[in-house]
């Protein structure tokens, strides 16, 4: 029971944060979309354009395209390529989405601090 209290604080201070940047974090789609993406830069191996359709369990490949759009369009994520190949675009998180991020994890770990 403990562990359900301090998971729907978590979820409460981030629904805060969430509700701050709601005009460019429109949809859960599109938020579910950016942590993909920016865990998969964090661990050093960023997500291509085609991986990113890829992932079924957030949907379809043309509304995952709609959601790069998107994020694209709010500056919240931007297209690299690596090395000398220019056929394969890669996702990173921009300054913007890891400001949000950061936002996250301090509300994150305040919750934390306090049943600690």
């Amino acid at each position: 029971m403990q562990n359900r209290a301090v998971f729907f604080e978590l979820m409460a201070s981030v629904n805060e944060v969430e509700n701050r940047h709601h005009a460019v974090l429109p949809d859960i789609n599109a938020q579910l979309l950016l942590m993909r993406v920016a865990m998969a830069h964090h661990a050093g191996s960023s997500m291509n354009v085609t991986q990113a359709m890829n992932l079924a369990h957030i949907g379809s490949p043309a509304m995952l395209h709609r959601k790069i759009n998107d994020l694209l369009n709010q500056g919240m994520i931007e297209l690299t390529f690596e090395g000398n190949n220019r056929r394969t675009k890669f996702l990173v998180p921009t300054a913007q989405a890891y400001a949000i991020i950061d936002e996250m994890a301090d509300a994150a770990a305040g919750v934390y601090d306090t049943v600690s």
